[in-house]
């Protein structure tokens, strides 16, 4: 046997003890390469003492990790302890299934990236100053003493949208602060902009500004967010346009109304607008703090459209704070089963058109003159060009925009090209949009959806349809020498134009709740002009169009405002019945509305849910349907999101959830649903109801009148609905209405029969 002399042996220990070192430090690095960011939920606060609140994250944690308090409080990222008990940290997979095994936690959620869904629009839904007897400006003195929190991507301070000229002192009553950062202090908010505060734990790493522009501040380095706040709550502007065009008076809906940012989306390299619901999650739980009273979320996705998200249910606490929530229904249209924020807590909006549009003249050789959107007002008039397809000009091998080489033939051209439903995403269509402008081309005509973005400001392009671009691709071939004159742009308000719902704007029926009605109601979506991050020619005044359901939502956040003035004990629920029940579902001209995708038709709810927003009616409702916390806690124990310990033992029926409408997904034979309605008009009123019937289907309402007075202000009544249909059919749509002579109370209905259960016949 060798013997082994001190020396030796403690040379073999200190290698054996490298060795170990070693092997921990790889295992250490490889549990730090495989770790993700995880959001720990653990419900509703068990303490008014925030302080343990925070100790019990560093407990459970401790545990999963196996170290002390101390170490635990370092790993985490964030505590949310006001809305909500939680946190969020890096975990393994397997330290994150051993989290939601711990007692006290409810879920554990990875870490998710949401994206942005990015003047006469006030107007249009009738919010005019020349006719303020008639709307609800006077009386809410245009939102003054509301503060709106909108999480986006920062604020541009300097913008005279949030000059705080005329406003009183901050409300007493808000908690909130002004957080430094890169080129922003606490002297950049006033009396308009009240508070500030920026999260960007969720990305940190991931932001590199040498390659997208970005400020670890409140300050905006996209302009999405600095648009959906002045839209919301901005100060009066006047003398506002883009580039000469929708010349007016820049406002938000609530002028008055005070405004807290926070920031939690943030321009990463090529994703502009990312925002982690780890970061989101902090400034909703900040803002709950903070005292907001209206939260207003242009953002979504990507969480199952089989599950609800994190952020939805963090939103639930704020609700239940009296916090009014308003979100974008979400840009996945035109297909069904889109929209998202479907949970019956929150006001999901989509994006509609308004009565103004940027017409610009196309003059064909042979003297047609048809119109064409632009947005180009560079200089007046092309004079008479050539007008062909890139295959005239280049090799180009079809007239599709995404074939267009880069060609000096086209110089001095007028080109039309086309552009298919298949491949508007198409990276090719923006390098052969930007192949034809280096190429020197005199303008384009692009033949596809009119609402779909094109970014061409600063050189003439031009948007038709395909029917119009299908008669100049003919006049091109029939033509020996095809010529076309382009003029200037202009700005045409009102009739003939007609409301229709954009393309982009994500449609129901809801997969995760078939039985809400989503979206909730539509709101101006399309080309609509707010402030923006400065361009270089104005530091303090930047406007620029822009189109989304990020620009539909912070319509009704505004609109919401000026409701918590004039109603101030309205829950979250009523306000939304409100702007619900009295939405027009027609255009202001008496026509109907349409959507914008070929072939264009008649919209349904489905569409835009109740119809569009009118500010007018919806501040004197004369009935609303409210909803409170039990409501909520029933739909969340009928989808399943909660233990059946905490829910009835009778599964809850989402049918008769209080809802301003009503929707059937699998009709068999009969049902009956009830409802609750309370009077907010005169104390002695009746309501007389009258139905509109889906196709094939009969609606009963039982009592037909409801009487109200000064002891009863509160009814309820059922309605019952009967199918005809022998076949397998579709969505099939009426109406509920109850009038006192002077309100009128709709609620949409939807329904769909199921004739053989869990079968369809769409192949």
């Amino acid at each position: 046997m060798k013997k082994y002399t001190p020396i030796m042996l403690s040379a073999q220990c200190t290698l054996l003890f490298l060795l170990i070192s070693y092997q921990q430090h790889l295992s250490t690095s490889s549990e730090n390469a495989a770790s993700k960011m995880y959001i720990v939920y653990m419900g509703g606060r068990q303490h008014s003492d925030l302080s343990l609140v925070v100790d019990s994250h560093h407990n459970v944690l401790a545990t999963v990790l196996g170290t002390s308090k101390e170490l635990a409080a370092d790993s985490i990222i964030y505590n949310y302890k006001y809305g909500f008990s939680g946190f969020a940290a890096r975990l393994t997979d397997s330290q994150a299934k051993t989290m939601a095994e711990m007692p006290g936690v409810v879920d554990v959620i990875p870490k998710m990236v949401h994206k942005l869904h990015t003047t006469r629009s006030w107007d249009y839904l009738g919010l005019s100053f020349s006719h303020a007897t008639n709307n609800p400006y006077p009386e809410s003195n245009m939102g003054d003493g509301i503060i709106v929190g909108v999480i986006d991507t920062g604020i541009w301070p300097e913008s005279k949208s949030f000059s705080d000229q005329g406003l009183g002192p901050i409300p007493s009553r808000w908690k909130g602060a002004c957080v430094d950062g890169d080129q922003f202090n606490s002297s950049h908010c006033n009396r308009k902009l009240i508070g500030a505060r920026w999260h960007n734990k969720g990305v940190e790493g991931e932001i590199n500004t040498t390659v997208a522009m970005e400020y670890f501040s409140p300050r905006d380095a996209v302009g999405h967010g600095t648009h959906t706040a002045s839209t919301a709550v901005g100060s009066l502007v006047h003398d506002v346009s883009f580039k000469g065009l929708a010349l007016g008076t820049a406002r938000g809906g609530a002028p008055r109304a005070r405004l807290a940012v926070y920031k939690a989306c943030w321009n990463l390299p090529g994703k502009a607008g990312s925002c982690t619901n780890v970061d989101v999650l902090k400034a909703v739980d900040e803002a709950i703090h903070d005292g907001v009273d209206v939260l207003s979320l242009s953002l979504g996705g990507p969480a199952s459209p089989y599950t609800v998200s994190i952020i939805d249910i963090m939103l639930l606490q704020a609700v239940a704070k009296g916090i009014t929530v308003v979100c974008s229904a979400g840009n996945s249209g035109p297909r069904p089963h889109t929209v998202e924020h479907v949970v019956p807590w929150i006001i999901s909006v989509a994006a509609s058109t308004m009565d103004r549009s940027f017409p610009s003249p196309i003059m064909l050789g042979n003297n047609r003159t048809i119109m064409g959107q632009s947005q180009f007002t560079g200089y007046k008039k092309t004079g008479f060009r050539d007008l062909g397809c890139p295959q005239d000009f280049s090799d180009a091998p079809t007239c599709n925009c995404e074939d267009i080489v880069l060609d000096s033939r086209m110089k001095g051209k007028v080109v039309l090209c086309f552009i298919s439903a298949a491949s508007v995403n198409n990276p090719n269509v923006n390098s052969g949009l930007r192949n034809m402008r280096l190429s020197g081309v005199a303008g384009v005509i692009i033949a596809f959806y009119p609402t779909q973005a094109i970014t061409c400001y600063d050189w003439h392009c031009i948007v038709v349809d395909y029917d119009i671009g299908t008669e100049i691709f003919s006049y091109t071939r029939s033509s020996r020498k095809p010529m076309v004159k382009l003029s200037p742009t202009k700005t045409l308000i009102g009739k003939p134009l007609s409301t229709k719902i954009a393309d982009f704007s994500s449609r129901g029926p809801s997969v995760l709740s078939p039985g809400i009605l989503k979206p909730d109601v539509a709101a101006p979506g399309v080309s609509v002009l707010a402030a923006f991050v400065p361009q270089e020619e104005n530091f303090y005044q930047s406007f620029a169009l822009d189109s989304g359901t990020s620009m539909a939502c912070p319509h009704v956040s505004g609109i919401v405002a000026l409701l918590k003035v004039l109603h101030p004990s309205w829950s979250p629920a009523a306000i939304r019945s409100a702007l619900a029940t009295t939405a027009s579902t027609i255009d202001p001209s008496g026509e109907p509305i349409f959507t914008v995708e070929e072939p264009q038709r008649v919209v349904n709810p489905f569409h835009y849910g109740n119809g569009i927003v009118n500010p007018n009616r919806a501040a004197n409702p004369g009935l609303i349907y409210d909803m409170g916390d039990s409501d909520y806690v029933d739909y969340l124990c009928y989808i399943g999101y909660l233990d059946s310990t905490d829910c009835p033992t009778k599964k809850p029926s989402m049918l008769n959830l209080n809802l301003p409408s009503i929707t059937i997904p699998n009709l068999k034979g009969s049902v009956t649903v009830t409802r609750t309605v309370t009077s907010v008009g005169p104390v002695d009123s009746t309501y007389v109801a009258s139905i509109e019937h889906p196709l094939g289907v009969k609606v009963e309402v039982k009592p037909p009148k409801l009487a109200f007075n000064s002891t009863v202000k509160k009814l309820s009544f059922t309605v019952t609905l009967s199918s005809n249909h022998k076949v397998i059919g579709g969505y099939y749509f009426g109406r509920l209405s109850w009038s006192d002579g002077t309100h009128m109370v709709t609620s949409p209905i939807s329904v769909k029969t199921e004739i053989i259960p869990s079968y369809t016949d769409r192949f």
